[in-house]
């Protein structure tokens, strides 16, 4: 028997581990992307050795692994040859604030941009080559492969991206996404929600959407408005976007039709009656005459008697570039187009100041370096705005720098613009700055805006935290600094008094480095080669995790700090109200924190209230009760539905629970498996844990509104005898001695046999004068505020 026979006998005697067969690949490279590369194999050579391994796995390789130490005999492994321990000790790292110097000045040319962008590109190509010396040793270890059939999973995981040559690489990707080692098998999660501060007059909660104070779209007249909601927003005065707005008099909502084509549906109301509606096409204001794009509309304003919509669309040349689009109408009951404005980059958040200032920010990422045709070449490695009329590349001076780029074929930028919309019909632009190689999610206060970007240095993970100064509608960068921990979303950032006060996340890990220890097993050798480097292969251990509150002065210098809070959980949601922090993480209960922050150099911890399941959003309610909202758990932390609390606030010394309500899932009975029929289950869903926009909250009305999608399944004889509903609702509630009081139902059945029936799930709800709204991308449902007794209806 040669060689050859003894390996293909080897290999049908060893059993395919669950994670080596085809169609596990694509997870495992999923999974395997975001890691931090390491030297040795990365990526593209672990793809490749993928591939080989399928093949091995096919039962006709012969193996030559030049490994002098590998071992085909056993499945164990050495210890640990050393540890990279920024964190052999339990306790975590001290919170520090480091100050950072990064963009806080522009470029004095193009030439300098793409100066720094070639070094990174360099940096980048040594990488790659490195990659391929790697890649031809892995494939020298692997001879006479048989042609094997992967499948369609497996080869649909084999796309450019994993191998250099899609958007991203490096730090500065294509997406917000962190690069992340992977943890414990798993990659770490990140929280779901936002923390709120509460502004004078409160309304509806949805998406970063707009505020209390919008002009109204109406001329004059002797009949005054009716009483309406707002968006509700984290800042008072500072204006946010929302998909649906209301002027009293109509209601103005941007959804998709069923073909996928964004509108603006425009409904005249009065007394819970429609009186009449119109429908915009977007696209036809955004595309040129031969443009073929999808388009996505994902937030508007009314303000100075004007619409606005925001939104994205991508255009391909010889690569595709990300367009934001800012789309003005007029206001009433058939809009006529103003203007539009663009700026490259995919869209992702928006304020209007206010002094009447719109500061939009876009996540944009050039071609890759070696398309260029030189540093003129400035449209594809140089950000570009303006209106219809005067569109073009962002100046030099206007693009901020960091010392330097990060090793990287492609450069990303966050785009900050500042439109002036105090002129109504006329909105002009005010200024522009990109940052170079920064990407990160933004929080707005009246005079500055703060962008945070999430990195990792392999044992800890850090944010990056920019204030940038807006006052006036002119943007320039003020102060910088780099903390220790995860900033989930704009609600865990609160400038107060002059302190930015931050929860973070923080976590600490031991990396590992494993010798390749000649004890393995065939399959689980080659695997490891797979994953790791020439001589071995990194694991990351999870050392401690803790989450904590930063304060910082205005030059982003840690004044105050407080860490300890939720060991081995993370920050689910937060809300911030004046000197105190209320802060929510998880693992398997909830616990509550209350923080004093009224000494910004000493937080103090006043209570931890613990009960099952998370919030993923708070809002204040009153000055004695908090609202939250998430997911109910069980004991051990899983799942099991939906949850709406009251928690007693009025002493933040005893916090309590006043009340709660639930929605749980069915459970299947322990004979499901051997026999379903006649069981039944059901899966209760909202929207609004992760858009806190859904819900509606107007304490003012004493009115919340929750969204809800209940799956049902009722099985007959067997697994495949079974009839599936759906029921989309809003569920209203008023709050009576501080209690939750069901008022009522607004349902809407759909016929799974329709095609579309996902355009049928409410997705926000508002109220004017004495009725509410429920609406969904097929109809909007006029309702009772009293009785919930249905008064009209309007379908698309």
């Amino acid at each position: 028997m040669n060689n050859d026979d003894k390996l293909r006998e080897q290999m049908k005697s060893e059993p395919v581990p669950e994670r080596l067969k085809p169609e596990n690949i694509k997870i495992m490279l999923d999974n395997e992307a975001p890691k931090k590369k390491r030297s040795g194999i990365s990526m593209a050579g672990r793809v490749a050795a993928a591939a080989a391994a399928c093949t091995v796995i096919g039962g006709t390789a012969a193996y030559t692994m030049n490994n002098r130490n590998f071992d085909k005999s056993t499945t164990s492994y050495k210890e640990p040859l050393y540890e990279n321990t920024a964190a052999d000790t339990v306790p975590a790292a001290e919170p520090t604030a480091t100050k950072q110097t990064n963009y806080m000045s522009g470029a004095k040319d193009y030439e300098q941009v793409y100066t720094m962008f070639k070094a990174a590109a360099g940096k980048y190509k040594e990488e790659i080559k490195k990659e391929k010396r790697n890649l031809v040793k892995t494939e020298e270890t692997v001879s006479g492969i048989e042609e094997y059939d992967m499948g369609d999973a497996a080869a649909e995981s084999f796309d450019e991206s994993y191998l250099g040559s899609g958007k991203g690489g490096g730090l500065d990707t294509y997406t917000n996404e962190p690069e992340v080692p992977i943890i414990d098998g798993q990659l770490p999660t990140e929280p779901d929600t936002e923390p709120v501060t509460e502004p004078t007059t409160e309304a509806s909660t949805e998406d970063s959407t707009e505020s209390t104070t919008e002009p109204t779209t109406e001329t004059p007249s002797t009949e005054k408005d009716p009483e309406h909601s707002e968006t509700y927003y984290q800042e008072q005065d500072v204006l946010e976007a929302d998909i649906v707005k209301t002027d009293g008099k109509r209601i103005y909502y941007v959804c998709m039709t069923k073909n996928d084509k964004p509108v603006l549906q425009t409904a005249d109301v009065k007394d819970g009656k429609f009186t009449g509606n119109s429908t915009v096409y977007i696209s036809d204001a955004v595309l040129e005459d031969d443009e073929d794009s999808y388009v996505n509309v994902s937030d508007m304003y009314v303000y100075n008697d004007m619409i606005v919509i925001l939104g994205r669309y991508s255009k391909y040349t010889d690569y595709y570039t990300d367009y934001t689009f800012v789309a003005f109408y007029t206001t009433g009951d058939d809009p006529e187009l103003i203007d539009v404005y663009k700026q490259t980059g995919y869209y992702n958040d928006v304020r209007i100041s206010p002094e009447g200032y719109m500061l939009l920010t876009s996540t944009y990422s050039s071609c890759g370096f070696d398309e260029l045709d030189g540093s003129d070449d400035i449209e594809r490695y140089i950000p570009c705005f303006g209106l219809t009329k005067e569109y073009g590349a962002v100046a030099a001076e206007d693009i901020l720098l960091p010392n330097e780029f990060d090793t990287s074929n492609w450069l990303s930028y966050t785009v900050v613009g500042s439109i002036d919309l105090s002129k109504t019909g006329a909105p002009a632009v005010r200024d522009i700055k990109t940052m170079a190689g920064y990407s990160g999610s933004i929080y707005c206060s009246a005079d500055n805006l703060y962008i945070a970007s999430y990195n990792w240095n392999v044992t800890t993970a850090n944010t990056n935290i920019t204030r940038i100064s807006v006052k006036g509608g002119n943007i320039e960068p003020q102060a910088g600094c780099t903390i220790n921990g995860h900033v989930n979303d704009q609600f865990s950032m609160s400038e107060y008094n002059g302190y930015l006060r931050v929860a973070a996340s923080y976590t600490e890990y031991k990396e590992i480095f494993h010798e390749y220890s000649g004890d393995e097993g065939f399959i689980d050798g080659l695997w490891n080669r797979i994953k790791g480097e020439e001589n071995g292969y990194y694991t990351y251990e999870t050392v401690t995790k803790d989450n904590r509150v930063y304060v910082l002065d205005m030059d982003l210098n840690m004044v105050g700090s407080i860490d300890g809070l939720g060991i081995d959980e993370e920050v689910k949601s937060a809300s911030f109200s004046g000197n105190m922090a209320y802060i929510v993480t998880f693992r398997q209960t909830d616990p509550l924190y209350a923080v004093d922050l009224s000494d910004p150099t000493n937080p103090v911890v006043l209570d931890e209230l613990k009960l099952n399941g998370f919030s993923t959003y708070m809002q204040s309610w009153n000055e004695n009760l908090l609202l939250g909202f998430g997911e109910n758990a069980d004991d051990n932390g899983r799942v099991t539905g939906i949850k709406l609390t009251l928690f007693d606030n009025s002493d933040p010394n005893d916090l309590k629970v006043a009340d709660s309500y639930t929605w749980d899932m069915s459970q299947y009975d322990d004979d499901f498996w051997s026999d379903p029929s006649g069981q039944t289950y059901e899966y209760i869903s909202s929207v609004a844990v992760w858009e806190r926009k859904a819900l509606l909250i107007a304490p003012e009305k004493n009115l919340i509104g929750v969204p809800l999608s209940r799956d049902k399944t009722q099985y007959g004889e067997d697994y495949y005898d079974c009839e599936n509903s759906i029921t989309y609702q809003y569920v209203f509630f008023s709050v009576e001695d501080g209690k939750l009081v069901e008022k009522g139902i607004i349902d809407n059945t759909v016929d799974l046999n329709e095609g579309y029936y996902n355009r049928s799930f409410f997705n926000r709800a508002i109220y004017i004068g004495d009725y509410v709204y429920a609406l969904s991308a097929r109809k909007i449902v006029a309702a009772s505020i009293d009785t919930l007794e249905i008064s009209d209806e309007l379908e698309f």
